[in-house]
Order: structure tokens, then sequence, then C-alpha cells
């Protein structure tokens, strides 16, 4: 099965650092970690709530270059700072969002800090991908590649 590498131009071009923002392998699709960057490396917001508005954003560009969107998510995978005092004080609201349901799994997990000192927070998600799905993708050799 052909791989494809996800890199859509509204976000900071991860190859530069080494990595791809999505692969779908074997109609699985992984997603790295999001966190409130723009194109540019500027780091959105010092609170919560606009870190996981931005992140979301980040997510949901990603969604929309492979044809899905937020209702397609099947799990999420937060990673927040100091979750006892950000979880139900920002992020939580944010969440509400971008979830109806059926609500995705979800699963949050605390840490001291993430990649950079001004992170909040970090997600992923999981989202199932069909072969319907893998034939509407159109390569273009830079936000979708086949490597």
């Amino acid at each position: 099965m052909t791989r494809y590498a996800i890199n859509p131009p509204e976000l900071k071009d991860a190859r530069d650092i080494g990595y791809n923002h999505a692969i779908i392998d074997e109609k699985t699709f992984y997603m790295a970690g999001q966190v409130a960057m723009n194109s540019d490396s500027e780091i959105i917001g010092d609170d919560i709530e606009t870190q996981a508005r931005k992140t979301y954003e980040n997510v949901e560009i990603l969604l929309d270059t492979v044809g899905k969107t937020f209702d397609d998510v099947a799990k999420v995978t937060t990673h927040i700072v100091d979750p006892v005092e950000r979880y139900y004080n920002g992020y939580k609201s944010v969440y509400w969002e971008r979830f109806t349901e059926p609500y995705p799994c979800h699963t949050v997990l605390g840490h001291d800090q993430l990649a950079h000192e001004d992170y909040l927070v970090e997600i992923e998600v999981e989202v199932p991908i069909t072969d319907a799905d893998i034939e509407a993708l159109t390569p273009n050799g830079d936000s979708i590649r086949i490597v």
C-alpha cells in the first residue's frame, strides 16, 4: 500500500526539524502532537484556553487536508501542563467547542513541561481511514506526498 506524508502549508514545515505532521499508512492516520504554534514558529497564547483553541485549529487543518472533520475523530490524546488546574479551567470548554455526541475516546496526561517551556497543551487525534478516503487523496508533492 502507498504511504502518504501530510504537511499542509498552513502549519510550520515540520520536515525542517525532522518529522511530518501526519502519515497515512495501511489505512491508519498517524498524527504528530500539535501545539499552539503558527507557521512562523510563533507560540500563540500564554493561557490554556488560547493555546488549546490554536492547537485544535492546527488539528483541524490536518483533518481538512485529508478530507476529515472532528466528527470523524475516534480518539483524542491531550497532554497538559498542570491538568489539575487547567483541564476544567480553560481546556475543557475548548474541547466542547470541537466535539459533540458521540464523543471520541479521550485520554488526558499531565506533564511538568512539554517540548518548549511555553507550551501548555499538545493534542493528537486518531481517525479511521477507508479505501475511499485514500482514493480521494490528491498528492501534490507538497502538502500531500507519496513517500
